[in-house]
């Protein structure tokens, strides 16, 4: 991997702005130096374990950087913009500003999560790591391609499929963001309001799709970022005090569950108690929500339609798994603003998952019933 400075690193409200060198490779590019120490007082640090510190912008959210207690520092890939310079001087620009070189924590995914349409890619066959990589010469990475292709089928395994009365928990890495998301009720007879665009072909689920725009990536940190559409009127508080403790709550206990404010209102007074969110007003009329305590993005919000939320699919805590197939319809190959990617590989294998991922689901549909 060469290094480069021809890279820019920059959030979505611009908070940090600042040359880049580093080396393209993961989707957690190292960098060659630690951030200066300016841009670091900028931030907000987040210990995620005894091994790594996450830092974000205060104002916008965006994930920026990663050190480890071995001193190692990354940048999320999705803060890496081409810089003024090297528009200047035409410097060829990547068509990927990233490489994927494995994959790990797998097993974190309880699904197998993306992993299954990355397994290989223009003609690289990556490895799948359990947990951590191990770099020691007698390390095997355990997982097989057709062992993460089996853990969509077996993670639905003994689980009942929820009912039409359940939520789903959505919850960040602190904590200090807990939601509950209504199953989905996209019936005839539902006051549910969406633009056709965004109705599921299964009632009871919840669309989800990929976007790609600068827009999204330099407020989440990464080069695409999963949404699932829901409505407004099905996101409630999480961690606002109810004697309902179970995470599938039962209908009678609607009475005690506080709607969560998202997008317009999101400054009233006394709205999302106990919740740790910050609200960034992007642009007129677009509201981008994240825990103010870990950074975890959590939804958009605009005005164009006002009927529609957009939540970050990654912080949902389904038990079957990071995909939440029970819950959501994906829309496998979706993608908004594709012509705005900056990471062409990792495009190209989401359009063409299709396949492989739908084979999954049908997999599941015959072993589960």
């Amino acid at each position: 991997m060469s290094p480069t400075s021809a890279a820019h690193l920059t959030c979505l409200c611009g908070n940090i702005s600042v040359p880049g060198s580093l080396s393209l490779g993961l989707a957690f590019p190292p960098l060659s130096a630690p951030p200066a120490a300016e841009t670091l007082a900028e931030l907000m640090a987040y210990k995620v374990s005894e091994k790594s510190t996450v830092y974000f912008c205060p104002t916008c959210g965006s994930y920026c950087f990663i050190s480890t207690h071995q001193k190692n520092w990354f940048c999320t890939s999705g803060i890496i913009e081409r810089s003024v310079s090297s528009e200047a001087e035409e410097i060829t620009w990547p068509k990927d500003t990233v490489k994927i070189t494995c994959h790990d924590h797998v097993l974190d995914t309880i699904d197998g999560g993306m992993t299954p349409f990355l397994l290989n890619i223009n003609g690289r066959t990556l490895p799948t790591w359990p947990a951590a990589v191990d770099k020691s010469t007698d390390a095997k990475t355990n997982l097989s391609h057709q062992e993460v292709l089996s853990f969509s089928q077996k993670s639905l395994n003994g689980l009942a499929p929820p009912g039409e009365n359940d939520y789903l928990p959505a919850k960040c890495q602190c904590g200090g963001v807990s939601l509950l998301i209504k199953r989905g009720n996209y019936t005839s007879d539902s006051s549910i309001e969406f633009s056709t665009r965004s109705l599921p072909s299964n009632p009871t689920k919840h669309l989800t799709y990929m976007c790609a725009c600068r827009s999204c990536r330099l407020s989440t940190g990464a080069s695409l970022t999963p949404w699932t559409l829901v409505p407004p009127t099905s996101v409630f508080n999480g961690n606002f005090p109810t004697h309902n403790t179970s995470l599938h709550s039962d209908h009678n206990l609607n009475e005690n569950l506080q709607p969560a404010t998202l997008g317009h209102g999101t400054s009233d007074p006394g709205s999302n108690p106990g919740l740790s969110l910050k609200h960034n007003w992007s642009s007129p009329g677009t509201c981008r929500s994240f825990c103010g305590v870990c950074g975890a993005t959590v939804s958009y919000w605009c005005a164009k339609r006002p009927l529609e939320l957009d939540l970050a699919t990654g912080l949902f805590r389904a038990e079957e798994g990071s995909l939440a197939r029970d819950w959501l319809e994906w829309g496998w190959g979706r993608c908004s603003f594709e012509e705005e990617c900056v990471d062409g590989e990792m495009l190209d294998a989401w359009k063409g998952c299709a396949e492989v991922m739908r084979a999954s689901e049908e997999r599941q549909t015959v072993n589960v019933n």
